[in-house]
């Protein structure tokens, strides 16, 4: 489960190379041609005859999800790696960077926060907590944002992820302020705020993993609510939540909520069937590209900012609900498998020939440095994509805005390279693909 540092890499190069974050020097604002000739539809790229998985396979693919989604609680002690944990200590005092007032930190406000997290300290716990709401994983114990340059938007280096509410972790460290709480989740490390976290204890831990029926979201954003109509948590895509009954028209499905003393409370709350499907799903083309759809247009949101998704957690969130728990970090997911094929040393050309020839619609991702993208099929011998995407460079002076989850080929901008003047393009940079289909074989088959 040592992937979960691999976070670090996502966080510092994810849009570095491939998103319009790169440049210094002033560049034109574009609307790529492929956002209005490509439709941004990811149900028409269906194929006509889709892939029909067993449901029998259900059980083996969700206990494979609940081992890893509860590894931070089974694990003997917390990783004492500093160096991997708190990967970000380094760069605060040789990386300046700019804050929310388009100001430089000083390198003194580097060492505040430095000093702040007491890493002579730690490990200081060891607990077992859920999170109960969805929040924001940081880098540094502070909601302050920082930039690599003072026109860096949205790119804050010290946001890490989005996590959702009912995630098991491990407390292991406190801030100075006890503000903020340092976890482990099978996924990602970093630091939320205390008043997002439950400390569980033991039998109850026993309980929580004993759940044995699940279900999932079909739609994004559903608020769900107590009986006296107080907002508990949203559940989104990719999100699970353990069953307790049904009725006809409800699920009654278990919640953790934090008490005034910091510990859970396990309740219960009532869910409109009609917005929730078994968990795991199967795997099915058809509900990838229904998820797909509903997503489209959705903003960028680099680390979750404002609760959106950058590109590996499109594809975490998408997978999810066919019981493949993802790691954080594009590089991380298309290696997962450990079955990925190396598309670096091919020209573009047989690149892309190649993807058509063997990708699986809906079911490959396709990894370059910083960047995971789904692939859907292919449209005049070009690849089409679904990813999430801040922006495109062109001829180191465009930049196509995407600004979101988009259909798109690997040509994305390509019309606006000059001769001597030009950017690589999506297809040049591809440098593996792996596929889920492949993934799922080898766990139903454990």
């Amino acid at each position: 489960m040592r992937g979960i540092a691999l976070n670090k890499l996502c966080v510092c190069v994810l849009c570095v190379l491939v998103l319009g974050a790169c440049s210094h020097k002033k560049v034109t604002i574009l609307e790529p041609k492929e956002l209005s000739t490509l439709p941004q539809n990811a149900n028409y790229y269906l194929p006509q005859d889709t892939l029909d998985f067993p449901k029998s396979d259900s059980k083996a693919l969700q206990k494979d999800y609940l081992q890893k989604f509860f590894a931070p609680w089974l694990q003997a002690k917390p990783n004492p790696n500093i160096d991997e944990v708190f990967w970000i200590r380094q760069s605060l005092l040789k990386s300046r960077g700019w804050g929310e007032n388009l100001k430089p930190y000083s390198l003194s406000e580097g060492q505040k926060i430095l000093d702040s997290m007491q890493l002579d300290l730690y490990p200081s716990a060891k607990q077992k907590a859920i999170i109960t709401r969805n929040t924001h994983i940081r880098a540094v114990p502070s909601v302050l944002p920082k930039f690599s340059k003072r026109d860096g938007y949205p790119f804050d280096r010290w946001q890490n992820s989005l996590i959702f509410s009912g995630t098991p972790v491990l407390v292991t460290h406190y801030d100075t302020s006890r503000r903020f709480v340092h976890i482990e989740s099978a996924f990602v490390y970093g630091w939320v705020e205390a008043h997002d976290v439950a400390f569980v204890g033991e039998e109850d831990a026993k309980r929580i993993m004993s759940w044995e029926s699940y279900i999932t979201p079909n739609r994004d954003n559903i608020a769900l609510l107590d009986s006296k109509k107080h907002f508990i948590t949203e559940a989104r895509l990719g999100q699970i939540f353990a069953l307790k009954s049904k009725t006809s028209d409800f699920y009654e499905i278990y919640v953790v909520l934090r008490q005034d003393n910091g510990n859970a409370r396990i309740s219960t709350i009532r869910a409109k069937k009609q917005d929730f499907i078994p968990f795991p799903a199967g795997f099915n083309q058809t509900l990838v590209a229904d998820f797909l759809t509903q997503l489209m247009g959705r903003p960028y949101g680099w680390g979750g900012m404002y609760e959106e998704r950058d590109c590996s957690a499109l594809v975490r969130d998408i997978f999810a609900h066919n019981g493949i728990f993802l790691p954080r970090n594009s590089k991380a997911q298309v290696f997962y498998g450990k079955n990925s094929i190396d598309l670096s040393k091919m020209s573009p050309k047989d690149k892309e020939a190649y993807i058509i020839a063997n990708a699986t619609p809906f079911y490959t991702i396709l990894w370059l440095q910083g960047h995971i993208m789904i692939y859907l099929g292919h449209t005049k011998g070009k690849v089409v994509v679904a990813h999430s995407a801040w922006s495109v460079t062109s001829g180191k002076k465009y930049e196509n805005m995407l600004g979101g989850v988009v259909v798109t080929t690997l040509h994305i901008g390509e019309e606006y390279n000059g001769a001597f003047r030009r950017s690589r393009t999506l297809l040049e940079r591809v440098g593996a693909m792996s596929d889920m289909t492949m993934l799922y074989q080898k766990i139903v088959k454990k």
